[in-house]
């Protein structure tokens, strides 16, 4: 019998229906993504072999370049649970915080004035704040012995932790420029161990490898 060959054609695949799923995730993605806002006060922090990075659920103490303390908390509802036990530890120490001075605490994002000035940095913008910052009208949190502020910040976080998560050491982090004078940290450690505070972690960068 004679030996037929079957004609191979090209074979064509519409690829329509995939490049617009392609495009619908992609412009998902760009809309969805969340990009990290420039900090409030930049600090660059000292190089390890591993990079110590901040959880989400953790209180960060920060010392920048010219030796001024700074705090910031994670989660909205912790700002809320230590803004509260502040005012009830400080008993008006402070002057009044009142119900909407705490309401607003929950938007900022880093605490750098005196509490006595929380009021008024509560209705300030992140953009407000870096402008202070860069004119140095961002006084950062006192903790001199005469007027230790960040001490009664620590006790808050402290006390915060131990009844809503019984936790007998709080989940705190040090981050210090690493151009900041070593007194600023040994300061912030010396609070940490006078408010019962033994447990911290260090925030570094991932040291770059050189070629050899």
């Amino acid at each position: 019998m004679p030996k037929f060959k079957v004609k191979r054609g090209s074979t064509w695949v519409d690829m329509t229906a995939m490049c617009d799923v392609s495009f619908l995730l992609l412009t998902f993605f760009i809309l969805t993504a969340k990009f990290r806002p420039a900090e409030i006060v930049p600090i660059t922090t000292p190089t390890s072999r591993a990079e110590n990075a901040v959880a989400e659920d953790m209180v960060t103490f920060s010392i920048d370049k010219d030796g001024k303390a700074y705090m910031s908390i994670g989660k909205p509802e912790r700002k809320t649970q230590i803004i509260e036990k502040l005012v009830s530890l400080s008993q008006n120490k402070y002057g009044n915080i009142d119900e909407n001075t705490q309401k607003l605490f929950t938007r900022l994002e880093l605490v750098g004035v005196p509490i006595q000035q929380l009021p008024q940095a509560v209705k300030r913008s992140t953009a407000e704040l870096t402008e202070m910052r860069v004119a140095g009208q961002l006084s950062g949190i006192p903790m001199d012995s005469t007027n230790n502020q960040l001490g009664d910040w620590v006790q808050a976080v402290r006390y915060v932790y131990a009844e809503t998560d019984k936790l007998s050491n709080p989940p705190v982090a040090i981050k210090g420029d690493r151009a900041s004078n070593i007194k600023g940290i040994k300061r912030l450690i010396e609070i940490f161990k006078e408010k019962d505070v033994y447990k911290y972690k260090l925030v570094t960068s991932l040291e770059n490898k050189v070629e050899k």
